[in-house]
């Protein structure tokens, strides 16, 4: 997915799990985070963080659990996601934080 990004002229910001996605928001202010639904620890301390919590949140799962948005308080995209829908979603939360 970072790769497919990327290709659209975005730039991105990997992390391999919790600990290496805070350090990168210590550093950086992404436009939106998509994260896997395994990092539910880490959009729960994003959700309840004053510093990151208007950051857009969109979760990616294989998962076939149609609460998962509702408990997240978050858009879901599912596994295999649709490369239109994925830039779509960036395009539109990147031209929000670009207002």
């Amino acid at each position: 997915m970072s790769e497919a990004i990327g290709a659209l002229g975005y730039r991105t910001i990997r992390a391999r799990d919790g600990r290496e996605a805070v350090l990168a928001l210590l550093e950086e202010s992404p436009a939106v985070m998509l994260v896997d639904r395994t990092g539910s620890d880490f959009l729960g301390f994003v959700k309840r963080s004053t510093r990151w919590s208007r950051i857009p949140r969109v979760i990616i799962t294989g998962t076939n659990d149609p609460m998962i948005s509702i408990r997240e308080d978050a858009p879901v995209l599912f596994k295999p996601v649709d490369f239109g829908t994925l830039a779509q979603v960036v395009r539109t939360y990147y031209e929000q934080g670009a207002a």
